[in-house]
């Protein structure tokens, strides 16, 4: 007969949570609260633990409502209720439009994390919390270790990481990510709290149920272990390119890179892969990395062609000259975007564009009109590189190269690079690696994250 907790196993280590993360400086903090037990257990161990600080910053409560079943919007209220008592804010936010008829969850955590940022900007937060629990990164583990038989990396095995950073403004922290939900359910029981439970949380048509239920009341530390290795593993790997990258690749004007064939040649063959797999990315616009079977194409390629060559791969092209490897956008669907006064576009996944002005305008690439433009001023111009370069165009013609003309752009418009790998969402695990393609792209680092990641 199994033995019912005490109220000693029910208590959670609050310091153990929480005091790893650094609230200084932070005048408000989002917590994300759906009415669940992992959320509203957050709540109230992030409440405890206030009150055991003489100063501690505002506490405001978000309730995304997706609108998906009939009962949200009493379950958005019933949080509204317990942070009225609690004595601290809470707002329920919408999520208004069409949903779509395919990858619903993954559009819906897109809006949700959306939200949040709102949210977190308006309030003046830099840290939003979320009750990820244990379970859930074993669910997340289990999810990724099928997907990478198919694209043979293992990176995404190191499951969800302890920060993320949201858009560059916003990291978003799971401070329960060790902590059991059985356990957090204990200690709302202890506390006497109610909280409501989503009925999707049952339905076996969803894979993470279907795992959830597999693992349910099994003993996971090993699974613990192998987490903890594989987080390791991406963080020292990560460790490595982000030493290596400044001692080998540069970029000219933001828009071509090169490679030091020497400098190259002297890093290992992992190193390499996710190196050449970042650099792909950042100077293709990609928001993900490139299947590992790209990278080792465009490996095999830079190391058996001697001194001519061209590949085309992930969007851009790799060039091999004799000491050099260069890599550019390649001219191959690019979109000519109209952007109108007040708004902000990401173009090609490389650049964000916001319109201050009072005038639509057009980004494009600058192809050759913008090419012949340049002959008369620079001979020492890229071509190739600057045909996929952006431009300005007005009346069917290149008014400015962004480029090279950056002080001549229309009035109130702002140009800055994008990096989609790392710019709407960088995992923590991913920091230094990010902040060294910053570096060389020679754009404002980023937001350093207030919590150790492992």
């Amino acid at each position: 007969m199994s033995v019912p907790p005490t109220s000693a196993e029910k208590t959670i280590d609050l310091n153990g949570v929480f005091s790893a993360i650094d609230f200084e400086g932070s005048q408000s903090i989002v917590v994300a609260v759906s009415g669940g037990s992992d959320s509203l257990a957050l709540l109230y161990l992030l409440l405890e633990y206030r009150n055991s600080k003489p100063l501690f910053p505002e506490i405001v409560a978000v309730t995304i409502d997706h609108a998906l079943r009939p009962e949200s919007r009493d379950e958005a209220n019933f949080v509204g209720e317990l942070c009225k008592r609690a004595g601290i804010a809470h707002h329920i936010l919408h999520w208004h439009g069409q949903k779509p008829a395919t990858g619903l969850s993954a559009k819906a955590r897109e809006v949700r994390y959306r939200l949040l940022c709102d949210t977190a900007r308006d309030c003046g937060a830099g840290i939003i919390l979320t009750g990820h629990t244990f379970d859930d990164q074993a669910e997340t583990f289990l999810m990724r270790s099928a997907r990478s038989v198919v694209d043979g990396s293992d990176r995404g095995q190191a499951g969800m990481a302890p920060a993320t950073l949201l858009e560059r403004q916003v990291w978003l922290l799971r401070p329960l990510l060790n902590v059991r939900r059985e356990k957090l359910r204990d200690y709302l029981r202890l506390h006497e709290i109610t909280w409501r439970d989503d009925p999707s949380n049952e339905s076996s048509k969803y894979e993470r149920v279907r795992i959830r239920k597999s693992i349910e009341g099994n003993d996971l530390t090993q699974l613990r272990h192998e987490i903890n290795e594989k987080a390791l593993k991406r963080q020292q790997l990560n460790s490595e390119v982000a030493a290596a990258l400044p001692d080998c690749a540069s970029v000219v004007r933001g828009i071509l890179l090169e490679i030091n064939r020497k400098e190259w040649g002297q890093f290992k063959p992992d190193v390499q892969q996710l190196a050449i797999g970042v650099l792909l990315a950042s100077m293709g616009g990609l928001s993900f990395l490139p299947p590992a079977s790209s990278c080792k194409r465009a490996l095999r390629f830079i190391e058996e062609t001697g001194r001519q060559g061209k590949l085309a791969l992930s969007r851009c092209i790799i060039e091999a000259k004799p000491e050099k490897i260069l890599l550019y956008r390649e001219m191959r669907s690019i979109p000519a975007t109209h952007v109108e006064p007040g708004m902000s576009v990401v173009w090609d996944g490389r650049y964000r564009v916001i319109n201050n002005g009072n005038s639509s305008l057009i980004i494009d690439a600058c192809g050759k009109d913008g090419v012949e433009r340049l002959k008369e001023r620079s001979d020492a111009v890229h071509k190739p590189s600057t045909c996929s370069s952006p431009a300005i165009h007005a009346d069917g013609q290149v008014n400015c190269l962004v480029f090279i003309d950056h002080g001549k752009l229309p009035e109130g418009l702002i140009i800055e690079r994008h990096i989609g790998l790392f710019d709407n969402i960088l995992v923590g695990y991913d920091e230094l690696l990010a902040q060294s393609v910053a570096m060389i792209l020679k754009i404002p680092g980023y937001k350093h994250s207030p919590v150790n990641q492992i």
